[in-house]
């Protein structure tokens, strides 16, 4: 696991340096997903239409690390989370280009407030590798894929901006609430004591168990447990019904800076370095959550294969 320890121990916000950057990376951003530049405009349909994808990763190792598309002097170190916008917003001898970003950076010119953008937000996982187009062998060392708490407060953000901008934009009366069903479920409750597990159709029994075991919200410490820890609670910095969510720009970078950072802090305690202060402000259940959350998970490589038939 690539803990990457070289980089820096605080959370980086990094902004571009230069205003008019970023107003024109802003609207060549627009552009290129052919969203109206006027900041006012009505939310466009949720339908998901071709174009550029916002791929939320893990760099893979390389020995100087990527270069921002933003004018920032910081490099994208290996291990540090990105965003890889496929296809990018040049091409090279007939061949789609790839741009990468630090989250940070990326979030000054995405308007994550119009749906336009969040719904083009998608991480890279054991099942969204082929989509983003990487190779097998990458995928089985590990490489891109991001580990499980990540991938979990990546798709937790998404569905809860997503939400929030429904609440904003509702044009009369009260959104519809739809009853969650028994994945709903799973995903919001795995790993509590209370947590009834449930049969659910089309899921594989590999899917099933990864989420209610490796991607599973909470750690509980059994049913006397009145103080289960919870994934979201710990690090979303964003609320469903939280007032003025949408108005700030980094709640993506500041979730997942806040995770990797408590990652580091458990691994290097485990392994007594000095980096590990502050560990005693997590707890046992929480080291025991993260631990578990920091892991990556694989495809099934035995069901893509028919199980060695």
């Amino acid at each position: 696991m690539d803990l990457s320890l070289s980089q820096p121990s605080s959370p980086r916000v990094s902004e571009p340096r230069e205003d008019e950057h970023v107003v024109k990376a802003a609207k060549s951003l627009r552009r290129h997903i052919g969203h109206e530049e006027t900041s006012n405009e009505d939310t466009p349909s949720r339908q998901w239409s071709p174009g550029a994808i916002f791929w939320v990763e893990s760099a893979p190792p390389s020995s100087g690390g990527a270069k921002c598309r933003l004018p920032c002097p910081e490099k994208i170190m290996p291990g540090e989370y990105r965003i890889a916008v496929i296809p990018g917003q040049h091409s090279y001898y007939g061949r789609d280009s790839t741009d990468y970003y630090h989250i940070s950076c990326f979030e000054t010119i995405a308007d994550f407030s119009q749906l336009a953008f969040v719904d083009r937000v998608q991480p890279v996982t054991r099942d969204t590798w082929q989509v983003r187009n990487l190779k097998a062998t990458s995928i089985l060392d590990g490489n891109f894929l991001m580990d499980a708490g990540a991938e979990r407060l990546l798709l937790e953000w998404k569905k809860t901006v997503i939400s929030l901008i429904g609440h904003r934009d509702a044009r009369a009366g009260t959104p519809e609430t739809l009853e969650p069903d028994s994945f709903d479920d799973l995903l919001a409750n795995a790993g509590s004591s209370k947590f009834v597990p449930r049969a659910i159709a089309d899921l594989s029994d590999f899917d099933y168990d990864i989420f209610r075991t490796t991607l599973a919200p909470f750690e509980s410490d059994g049913p006397d447990d009145n103080d289960e820890w919870n994934l979201f609670e710990q690090y979303l910095a964003v609320r469903d019904g939280q007032e003025g969510a949408l108005d700030y720009r980094h709640s993506l970078s500041e979730t997942l800076n806040a995770w990797k950072r408590d990652i580091r802090r458990t691994f290097c305690h485990q392994g007594n370095a000095e980096d590990g202060d502050g560990i005693a402000e997590l707890g046992p259940k929480a080291i025991r959550a993260v631990t578990r959350l920091a892991v990556t998970p694989r495809p099934d490589i035995q069901g893509a294969f028919g199980r060695g038939r």
